[in-house]
């Protein structure tokens, strides 16, 4: 007759393994690769939203724009960064671009008047976005006779006078994109990262590691980082 005798020590060393291997998924390693990810995935649709939204409500959004190019891509005058992760915390900046394109005439301050004079100059307002977003009012001084068109219709302004606009996004500018923004990721980043199938892939190809003879610590980080890494567009910066 033979006797076995069956140690207690093997299934245990195999299953610390194991758990070992699961636990690195909530390490601040991982954490951080998988914030990585979720950084461009919910970035790249808030960005599509923003311009979705701008078209709907353009008093509100219109300052983050070029002129003429409300919700276009190629009009965005902000872009999203990844600042830092702490653990699996993800902190993000807005930053806003300087405007390029001139401040547009009203076609009726294109015409000439009973003089012949029409205005022509083409003004670019540099940091419009980022002005009209704070709400902070905007002062100069009139060196050259300037013409507007106000609440009573055309208004002329001589030289030596200094005009002070309160509100030059108007008073439906002020904090909209920053409100826009965090309403959006308040609502939608739960929904929109479990619907991806991110979460669902780290989820198998680590339950198919975990259960193989590679089920080691490195391998889940290798299979995070392999993953977060194919995801299209990965960057640090969304425009």
């Amino acid at each position: 007759m033979i006797k076995l005798s069956i140690s207690k020590d093997v299934f245990m060393s195999q299953i610390a393994e194991k758990v070992y291997a699961i636990e690195e998924l909530v390490s601040p390693t991982v954490l951080q690769e998988i914030a990585k990810g979720a950084f461009t995935i919910l970035g790249e649709r808030f960005v599509f939203a923003a311009d979705r939204e701008a078209v709907r409500n353009p008093k509100k959004l219109q300052h983050v724009y070029e002129w003429g190019k409300i919700g276009q891509p190629s009009g965005r005058l902000f872009v999203i960064e990844r600042a830092g992760i702490l653990g699996g915390t993800l902190i993000m900046n807005t930053s806003f671009l300087p405007s390029k394109l001139p401040v547009p005439i009203p076609q009726e301050l294109q015409v000439p008047g009973p003089t012949g004079k029409y205005v022509s100059a083409h003004n670019i307002f540099k940091y419009k976005a980022d002005v009209m977003e704070k709400g902070l009012p905007v002062s100069f001084d009139v060196k050259n006779i300037i013409t507007f068109l106000g609440a009573q219709g055309q208004v002329f302004v001589n030289p030596g006078k200094t005009i002070t606009i309160m509100n030059p996004g108007g008073i439906q500018a002020k904090n909209a994109f920053r409100d826009f923004m965090v309403d959006w990721y308040t609502k939608n980043s739960n929904v929109i990262m479990e619907t991806s199938g991110f979460y669902e892939k780290i989820a198998q190809d680590t339950a198919i590691i975990v259960s193989s003879g590679e089920g080691t610590r490195s391998a889940v980080r290798r299979a995070v980082s392999l993953i977060v890494n194919s995801i299209p567009g990965n960057k640090e910066v969304i425009r």
